[in-house]
């Protein structure tokens, strides 16, 4: 049983021992009441049994003379009376206060108070004499025969008993006989005493036993308890710390983002205006020498050709990585502006047309995470194009109370095309770039890629608004 504790004070509080000792001494008292009262019960239904089967003899052998003439008569004659009455005045009457004699029926014939004579007054215990049985009980006179009787203020044995008609086993009348009960009384409640003594004795060094291995148990607990508590505090300051080393991890990556985004953007710069330059140059120079050299004599044609579609091509190259690094002008678009631009960016340049099914996305998005949905369609797209021949491409982006998901799909030939992928993707932003940025935005991110059934790239990012 675990017992609640109990405030005393503001801070104290009632300990185990303590709540130990308050309850052993509630249940040892109505133990020891209860054990006690049901000893003298079965003690006092003893000694009553007993005083009954005395009293059965002393009325079988004092009134039993005198009632016999009940047999025939519902009345006892006056020296039958007498001979009742002198039973009371010699030494008998110290002990026995009252004698009553019924007929079967209940009418009192004979009495020592003479008010009640006459009367008839039904009673169980009369009942259960008739049909012979002997019944005793401490009466403290309050029947309404007993009005006279009750004068004496002492509690009385009342014995009921069947007096039989001599010789035969005829019951004529019923004998009621007052014991003063004082004594008897006395030695109830002197067995009560002990009883609760022997309890007392008995109970007292299991419950200092039991009250020592508590306040052992208890102090232990306490010991633990503080332990615990102290663990507990410790914990949660580590909880803290970690939280705020997670946070600060967290700005970390988001500020590696922006930091890479920025590189990104200034190397395309770089590309655009430095190398992309020079060969823009050099293709003009080629085309001026070789309009020069094809009016005149001593031109090598297809070796000039050659070098101007090669020099064309690294052109090309060039300013599609460019283009793949630098990100667009976002400022001003919402995010779902932002995703189209990015499918229409694709097409422009490929020439493929992207099933799409993108749901309204709310316009307070912050910065991180519009860039992340923008950099998921341009990678799964450009990744597709490059290693999945641009089959059964669709974009679906779809947002609730508190998440977005996105996923861009193609039908090509998934993993049967892994071990010959270009190793110097023309978008190469990375799989593994992007799985960065969903984990700093606390999102989810899965490559999905089966055998004959196409790639799936697919994250779900917690929604977070610029703050107003």
């Amino acid at each position: 049983m675990i017992w609640p504790s109990v405030r005393t004070g503001k801070n104290s509080r009632l300990g185990l021992s303590h709540q130990f000792v308050a309850a052993a001494g509630i249940t040892i008292a109505v133990s020891m009441a209860v054990l006690s009262f049901a000893i003298s019960q079965r003690i006092e239904a003893s000694m009553m049994q007993t005083a009954a089967e005395e009293g059965a003899l002393f009325t079988e052998f004092f009134l039993g003379p005198s009632a016999q003439e009940l047999a025939t008569s519902r009345t006892l004659s006056p020296e039958s009376v007498k001979n009742l009455d002198d039973l009371l005045a010699g030494k008998l009457g110290e002990r026995v206060r009252l004698i009553k004699i019924w007929l079967p029926d209940a009418t009192l014939v004979y009495s020592t108070s003479k008010e009640t004579i006459g009367g008839r007054f039904p009673s169980p215990h009369i009942t259960a004499a008739v049909e012979g049985k002997v019944f005793g009980h401490f009466d403290y006179l309050d029947d309404i025969e007993n009005a006279t009787e009750r004068q004496l203020h002492v509690a009385v044995v009342e014995i009921y008993a069947p007096l039989f008609r001599t010789g035969t086993p005829e019951i004529i009348a019923v004998g009621e006989v007052y014991n003063d009960g004082r004594r008897l009384a006395a030695d109830l409640a002197s067995i009560r005493l002990t009883a609760i003594g022997i309890v007392g004795a008995v109970s007292a060094p299991m419950m200092l036993i039991l009250f020592l291995m508590v306040r052992r148990a208890s102090d232990l607990v306490t010991s633990h308890q503080t332990s615990l508590v102290q663990k507990v505090i410790e914990a949660k300051n580590l909880a803290t710390q970690n939280d705020r080393l997670r946070r600060m991890a967290d700005d970390a990556r988001l500020e590696a983002g922006s930091s890479n985004e920025n590189l990104l953007g200034r190397i395309g710069q770089d590309l655009h205006d430095g190398p992309i330059q020079l060969v823009s140059l050099l293709m003009l120079k080629l085309t001026e020498s070789n309009d020069r050299k094809s009016a005149g004599t001593g031109y090598d044609g297809p070796r000039d050709a050659s070098l101007q579609v090669l020099t064309a091509r690294i052109l090309t190259e060039l300013r599609d990585i460019s283009s793949g690094l630098v990100l667009p002008q976002l400022d001003g678009l919402t995010p779902n502006e932002i995703l189209w631009l990015a499918v229409q960016q694709y097409e422009d340049a490929t020439g493929v047309e992207v099933g799409c099914r993108i749901g309204d996305l709310p316009e307070d998005l912050t910065q991180p995470l519009t860039i992340c949905l923008y950099r998921i369609v341009q990678e799964g797209l450009n990744n597709a194009f490059h290693h999945a021949k641009a089959k059964g491409q669709r974009v679906a982006v779809s947002a609730d109370t508190q998440w977005i998901a996105i996923a861009v799909s193609d039908t090509g030939s998934g993993c049967a095309e892994d071990n010959h992928r270009d190793s110097r993707s023309r978008r190469a932003l990375g799989i593994t770039g992007l799985r960065n940025r969903v984990e700093a935005l606390h999102g989810t991110f899965e490559l999905l890629s089966q055998r004959g059934s196409g790639t799936t790239i697919r994250a779900k990012l917690p929604i977070a608004r610029t703050e107003s």
